[in-house]
């Protein structure tokens, strides 16, 4: 699989002003920028922008499948050798990546637990070639999603970094087996001669071994042609300790004259999956997961099918919540816009709540406040039933320029739907709108609820 950054979408601006106190001296004097690609905002605003219809996958996923998976190819294995300066190593590890990628708007909701329950492997292993320093920091694996952090280093004497000198061209492949998967990735310039990558990818293999060795073959940073072969052991040993798999017997339900299957839930501290078998013919669902008191679990994007099952990812159980006595698996069956009520309905955010406006499935939602802070917005709002508390929410200013959320909502009571949706920083003293666009099914969808009761582990 070939892997490479477009720079077409980039959006190049400033070190916050929180990041910049974290920074050493080091990068002060070097004045650090931050270039990321869009890639991951706009695969999480596909998600929330497209019409229900739409959303039965991804957009990535819809691309992966059209051309049948891209698949990984496994080959030989080197092992790079090669070491950054420890001033420099310093430098650039004094910038978290997670907060690199949120001072960006990208959603960090799943680093934020991998970061949270620290289940990267610092790996540190580097290459040289051309004077420039190619290292793999840490990783995450837990067979349904991989994270890699590197760093770059290029010599002093080279000129300054560029947008087009930040960027690493590279192929995956994993020792004895092809899995497909899709991704992502986000570069970080750090300083005159540094930057900083993260690649985010997500498998579509139904069982993925506990280790696996992965090569990541990189030929080109920049403009300069070379070899950054670097070679990685990934272990599930971190996250298999806080993950719970579970093979419910006898849930099922009929579609189109053939019989769907719950097989499996992995249960983890990052991601939540849940495998449905099938025969073909093949069809794209919409599935949504909820637990015993009603909380919706994030769509985590990277949802996908073979000729034999369906895997749809989710958040993991959340701290209100950790160990539900079941869940529910919502299915939808594919529908057109025609077989959608979608509107759109807005209220001018003057100070004074609660605002309630419409939400899905003919529910409410009712702001009862929102907190304007240094580097987000904070929305606070109570849906009137379960399938109301994902209503896509967005905001407007007076110019017409829409903000999108961060993230995924949070919920915050366990005794009434509330929630939290976090968005960009802005000021209580603009002009602003916040928008519902809320939507329900026609009565002829079908719609398949299977109750799941969980046997957790003691």
């Amino acid at each position: 699989m070939r892997f490479y950054n477009s720079r077409e979408d980039e959006d190049p601006g400033n070190v916050s002003a929180g990041l910049q106190q974290e920074a050493t001296q080091l990068l002060q004097a070097n004045k650090p920028s931050i270039q990321f690609e869009d890639i991951w905002d706009r695969h999480n605003a596909g998600i929330a922008g497209a019409s229900v219809g739409q959303r039965a996958f991804s957009p990535f996923l819809k691309w992966s499948i059209g051309i049948g998976a891209a698949l990984i190819v496994a080959s030989g294995l080197v092992i790079g050798a090669g070491f950054i300066s420890p001033k420099v190593a310093e430098a650039l590890r004094s910038i978290p990546f997670l907060e690199c990628l949120y001072d960006k708007g990208v959603d960090t909701t799943d680093l934020s637990r991998i970061d949270a329950h620290n289940l990267t492997e610092s790996i540190n292993v580097s290459t040289e070639d051309h004077g420039i320093v190619f290292k793999v920091v840490n990783i995450y694996y837990d067979g349904i999603q991989l994270v890699l952090n590197y760093e770059v280093e290029f010599p002093e004497s080279s000129p300054k970094l560029t947008q087009e000198q930040a960027a690493v061209y590279y192929e995956l492949s994993f020792a004895g087996i092809n899995p497909s998967s899709i991704y992502t990735q986000d570069f970080t310039i750090t300083g005159e001669h540094t930057f900083v990558g993260t690649t985010r990818l997500n498998f579509g293999n139904e069982d993925l071994p506990e280790q696996l060795k992965l090569k990541m073959a990189v030929d080109c940073i920049g403009t300069t042609r070379g070899n950054w072969d670097i070679t990685l052991l990934l272990d599930k040993k971190k996250s298999k300790e806080m993950t719970q798999i579970i093979y419910p017997e006898g849930i099922g339900f009929t579609y189109g004259k053939e019989e769907y299957t719950v097989q499996k839930l992995t249960l983890g501290p990052v991601m939540s999956q849940v495998v449905v078998k099938k025969q073909n013919p093949y069809y794209q669902f919409n599935a949504k997961l909820e637990d015993d008191i009603g909380t919706m679990y994030g769509d985590q994007g990277g949802d996908g099918a073979t000729p034999d099952y369906f895997y749809f990812n989710f958040s993991p159980f959340t701290e209100l919540n950790p160990k539900p006595e079941y869940v529910t698996l919502k299915l939808t069956e594919p529908v057109h816009n025609e077989d959608i009520v979608q509107t759109e309905e807005r209220k001018q955010l003057n100070g004074v709540y609660p605002l309630v406006l419409h939400g899905n499935h003919g529910g409410k939602v009712t702001i009862t406040n929102i907190q304007y802070e240094e580097k987000q917005t904070v929305v606070t709002y109570e849906a009137s039933q379960p399938d109301s508390q994902d209503t896509w929410l967005t905001i407007e200013n007076e110019e017409g320029e829409i903000k999108s959320s961060r993230g995924q909502p949070v919920r915050i009571s366990r005794d009434s739907l509330t929630f939290q949706l976090t968005f960009p920083p802005l000021k209580k003293s603009d002009k602003l709108q916040i928008v519902a666009h809320p939507f329900r099914y026609l009565d002829n969808v079908q719609q398949f609820e299977l109750r799941i009761p969980l046997k957790w582990n003691e």
